[in-house]
């Protein structure tokens, strides 16, 4: 790990956040603790999901929400254990998963991601009502890793930290708790909705399937895995969603192949029918999830 010197900028948490949450009322949010077992937790509130690693001394954060839940996320791992956040470990760049970083950084936490992550959000893409400003320099991770993976430790807890290929994005990281059988996957997985696809940071829908076969590939059938979005899941759930996956991509890149434009594509409620009945988001219409996928479909 190296780290990054210290930012000085000051910035919106909403940059690059989900539709779906955008004039979301953050008063009536409840923390929803799940537990995995082995001291770990996955914390459904408002914005990505967040995984709680207990030790025996400290606390391990996967992903802080939206800031204005912060105090109810603390309070909710103040519940789990007395001891102080050690570190927190952003999977990606995006608001709805650093949104809380800068409160965690002022009570102490030290803030873990791939080298990437500090620049995009530094530099955030322009959003549907034109520019965002940057990320506040408290929220900016200060302990990065570069190349394929690093290790976060506090006695009793180890997290591997994985960085794939851009899948989501190109800040992407997957957390393996090896002792406690658990993943933390970011937004490479979802178990409710088709997921997002930073096309713009370098995320594809090949890299999208890549890292999921890699989720796959270091998970057996006990395995609980924290997707981004939605309810914990294991690895029957994250094939069922890599089958999902690979066939949007198969459809779409066909018909981009036959010469259908991008609008034709978003356009045809059949292309994608029998997947829309268990991945489209109620009320997402026109899906995006099409349009990414066309974008990014070599």
């Amino acid at each position: 790990m190296k780290l990054l010197p210290f930012f000085a900028a000051a910035l919106s948490l909403m940059a690059v956040v989900p539709a779906f949450a955008q004039g979301q009322d953050f008063s009536k949010v409840e923390e929803k603790v799940t537990e995995l077992g082995h001291g770990l937790y996955a914390v459904t509130g408002a914005g990505g999901n967040t995984t709680i690693a207990v030790g025996s001394d400290a606390v391990v954060v996967v992903d802080t929400q939206f800031a204005p839940v912060y105090d109810k996320l603390k309070a909710a791992i103040s519940g789990l254990s007395p001891f102080p956040v050690k570190y927190v470990i952003n999977t990606h760049y995006h608001g709805d998963h650093t949104g809380g970083n800068e409160a965690f950084a002022k009570a102490g936490a030290t803030l873990v991601a791939y080298e990437t992550v500090p620049d995009r959000m530094l530099h955030p893409f322009p959003g549907p009502n034109g520019p965002v400003p940057p990320a506040p320099a408290g929220a900016i991770p200060t302990k990065l890793y570069s190349g394929s993976s690093t290790t976060v430790t506090i006695p009793g807890v180890t997290a591997d930290l994985v960085h794939p290929a851009p899948a989501h994005s190109d800040t992407d990281t997957i957390v393996i708790w090896k002792a406690a059988n658990v993943i933390s996957t970011g937004d490479i997985v979802g178990s409710a909705t088709y997921p997002n696809i930073d096309v713009a940071s370098g995320g594809g829908i090949e890299g999208m399937i890549a890292a999921t076969d890699y989720v796959i590939a270091h998970a057996d059938a006990q395995t609980k895995i924290v997707p981004g979005h939605g309810p914990v899941t294991d690895k029957a759930g994250v094939i069922a969603y890599r089958a999902m996956l690979a066939t949007a991509r198969d459809r779409i890149a066909k018909a981009k192949a036959a010469g259908q434009t991008e609008d034709q594509v978003a356009a045809d409620t059949g292309l994608l029918a029998d997947l829309d009945v268990r991945w489209k988001a109620p009320g997402n219409a026109p899906s995006r999830f099409p349009r990414l996928v066309y974008e990014s479909v070599k």
